[in-house]
């Protein structure tokens, strides 16, 4: 009896684990991303947070604009907005944008991604690109 309790209780933490929403990761040779939305789950009508946390990786300051972009089920992109960040060698910023779902969206799961394209002027490298992506559920 203890043992089937033990493994119904290690599959339930497991279970657990699995389903809390974890930020998504991009890492550039020149930049890191990660990007969550928060709530994870919401309906037509309601507004979103999207948060992205920006590294620049080099030991040189770093130009770059990153952009936020969502994908439907249905197939439409809508542009979220855009920041044009100037990176210090090491320094990390934290980007946010709203986004309100419109009251017509369809229902299913929506990619939310950040993607940025480096000047490389400051760098002094050539321009590269990242890219890093979430989920939201509207129901």
């Amino acid at each position: 009896m203890r043992k089937h309790l033990l493994k119904g209780v290690l599959a339930l933490a497991c279970l657990t684990l699995v389903s809390i929403p974890l930020p998504v990761t991009a890492q550039g040779p020149d930049l890191g991303m990660s990007i969550r939305v928060n709530p994870s789950s919401t309906t037509p009508g309601s507004t979103v947070g999207v948060f992205a946390i920006v590294t620049n990786n080099t030991s040189k300051s770093l130009k770059t604009t990153v952009t936020f972009t969502s994908l439907s089920p249905c197939g439409t992109e809508t542009s979220l907005g855009y920041n044009r960040l100037s990176l210090y060698p090491g320094q990390t910023v934290w980007v946010t944008v709203s986004y309100p779902i419109p009251p017509d969206a369809c229902a299913g799961q929506y990619a939310i991604s950040i993607v940025e394209k480096s000047s490389g002027k400051s760098s002094g490298t050539s321009a590269a690109e990242n890219a890093a992506t979430c989920y939201l559920s509207v129901q």
